[in-house]
Formats: C-alpha cells, sequence, structure tokens
C-alpha cells in the first residue's frame, strides 16, 4: 500500500468537468475492468466495497497494484509495452472512457502479440471515426458494451473485431478502408476534424510506416512532439499562389466564395476553381511536419521558396 501514498497518486488529474486525484481514476476504471459495468464516481466507496466484499486485504492490494502498474504506462505513454504505447497513440483523442477496456487487455493472459494486434484494432476504430468526421458521443457505453463482450467471449483479437463490428450505426460503426481512403483524400482534417495535436500524431504514424516501409538507418522516427503542422499550400495563399490561368485573388474574394460555398449556391469556374484551392488546404495531402522556426519562415511564401527550404531543413519521409 506504500507505493500508493506517493505524491503521483494524490496528483489532481482533470477529465471534462471533474478534478480527482489520479489514484480515484485508477479504482474507477478498475472496478469497471473487474465489475464489467458502469461504476459511479459519486460512489467511489460504496463501489469498492461491493468488489472487495469476500475479499482478503491481500488479494485486493495484489488486484491493485497489477492494475496501478498498466495504468501508469497507460497515461504517461511511456516504455515500450504494448498497453503504453497504446497510451501515446490515443493520448490525443483524450478518450478516457477506454481505460477500463485498455486494462482489461492488459491485465489478461493473452500474449503480448495479441494485445497488441487488439490495442491496434482499437486505434484504428478511434483513428478512422475522426478521419471520418463520425461522433465521439456514448463512447462510454460503446466501450463497455465492448468489455463486457470479451468478458464473457474471450480475451482475443478475433472477439475485439467482432464487436468492433457490430454496429452499422453512425454512433458506433468502424469505418471500412474505402470510406477511410476517400476521407484521407478530401476531407478537411486540419484545422478541421483534427486539432494540432491529432494532426502531429496522425502525420507521425504516417512518418513511421513510411520508414517501416524502406530500408533506412532509423526505422522508428524520434519524438517528433516538438514539430509544428505545416500547410504546403497556405492557408493565406492569394498573394503567392495564383490560379491555374495566372490570375490572384484577394482574401474578400476567397471569403465571398466561402460563403457561396456553404450556402450551396452554383458558382461560376472561377468560383470552383477558387473552392477547391480553399478546400485543398486543409487536406491531408497538403499537410507535413515542420521544424517550428523554418515553418514560420516559410508562412506563405511560393512553392518554389517553400520547397527548398523544405528540402534544406527536414530528414523526414
Amino acid at each position: 500500500w506504500c507505493n500508493f501514498e506517493s505524491g503521483y497518486w494524490n496528483e489532481p488529474q482533470r477529465r471534462g468537468r471533474l478534478n480527482k486525484p489520479r489514484m480515484e481514476w485508477l479504482i474507477h476504471s478498475m472496478l469497471q475492468a473487474e465489475l464489467h459495468e458502469e461504476v459511479d464516481l459519486a460512489r467511489l466507496y460504496h463501489e469498492y466495497r461491493r468488489f472487495a466484499d469476500g475479499k482478503q486485504a491481500q488479494v485486493q492490494l495484489t488486484t491493485l497494484s497489477g492494475y496501478a502498474n498498466h495504468y501508469k504506462e497507460l497515461v504517461s505513454g511511456s516504455g515500450a509495452t504494448p498497453i503504453a504505447r497504446f497510451g501515446r497513440q490515443i493520448a490525443p483523442y483524450d478518450v478516457t472512457t477506454l481505460h477500463p477496456l485498455a486494462l482489461l487487455i492488459a491485465t489478461s493472459p493473452s500474449p503480448d502479440a495479441e494485445k497488441s494486434e487488439m490495442y491496434g484494432d482499437l486505434v484504428s476504430f478511434l483513428v478512422r471515426r475522426a478521419v471520418c468526421g463520425l461522433t465521439t458521443k456514448n463512447y462510454n457505453n460503446f466501450f463497455l458494451g465492448t468489455l463486457r463482450h470479451l468478458s464473457k467471449n474471450g480475451i482475443s483479437p478475433s472477439v475485439l473485431r467482432e464487436s468492433l463490428r457490430s454496429s452499422s450505426a453512425d454512433t458506433f460503426r468502424w469505418p471500412d478502408d474505402a470510406e477511410f481512403r476517400t476521407a484521407c483524400y478530401s476531407a478537411p482534417l486540419y484545422p478541421g476534424r483534427f486539432d494540432a495535436q491529432r494532426a502531429k500524431a496522425f502525420l507521425a504514424e504516417l512518418e513511421g510506416g513510411l520508414r517501416s516501409a524502406a530500408r533506412t538507418e532509423e526505422f522508428v522516427p524520434a519524438n517528433l512532439d516538438h514539430l509544428d503542422v505545416d500547410h504546403l499550400l497556405p492557408q493565406s495563399w492569394y498573394a503567392y499562389w495564383p490560379l491555374g490561368d495566372g490570375s490572384v485573388i484577394d482574401v474578400e474574394e476567397g471569403s465571398e466564395v466561402e460563403v457561396i460555398a456553404r450556402s450551396g449556391i452554383e458558382m461560376n469556374s472561377r468560383q470552383s476553381a477558387i473552392a477547391a484551392r480553399q478546400a485543398a488546404v486543409r487536406s491531408l495531402g497538403n499537410l507535413s511536419l515542420l521544424n517550428l522556426s523554418v515553418n514560420r519562415q516559410v508562412q506563405n511564401h511560393p512553392f518554389k521558396e517553400k520547397r527548398d527550404l523544405f528540402i534544406a531543413n527536414t530528414n523526414l519521409r
């Protein structure tokens, strides 16, 4: 028990409007993983008594300590274990309702390879839904239902995949490859469906994927959190990026086209070209990671200047 009297477990952690000691969040997640049901945070003492009924103190402490070790890795995202990597990947999405399910998998006897496969599917579920613009409402109910399904039918990649694929409703479905690919090509990702942290995390994963497919000196990229998300075609592109016919537009004309595009009014060829350019700014193909100082230096500049500065100042693939 002495381990739980350290300052780490007493530090307050905010989730939404609630600010509780980290210890309470640990117990809350552990109880849901163990009881396979929703646990009322306001009645945590009562809920814990229900869990502890008939269990010796040593058994309780052993269970709690086991969960605590995995929980630390999950929330810190540091380490090489499957749950630590999972914690790093989901951190930008702030989906703490996934914690009980993640802990259930971590404490299972499944081999690490299967745990990594299950965590990979959960990351895929989150990221694909975010890219496709699907809601995060009721995730708590969905992930708790998934936890129950695994507890009842066995904790394995096939059982988890069956649960994730069980719904066709927009609230809970797992987008397929075709829908995901289409969204990657054309969806307004940043700014839009991603904030800066999610955009960086997504691009960092792509960088890792590109390296893994090539014979490079460094297969896993270093921490890329210090980099900025750069729009190759700038968000303020009017001055240096003419349209296909060589003409330039000003901010006022760009704003007018945005209003027309939202209203659904039919556009002429020039307005359509401007709207297509505006849409391209926030698409995945226009995003990259770049050192902050270089990003500030190249903002809004012509393509050739940006290209040369990119080549001179990055070793990302």
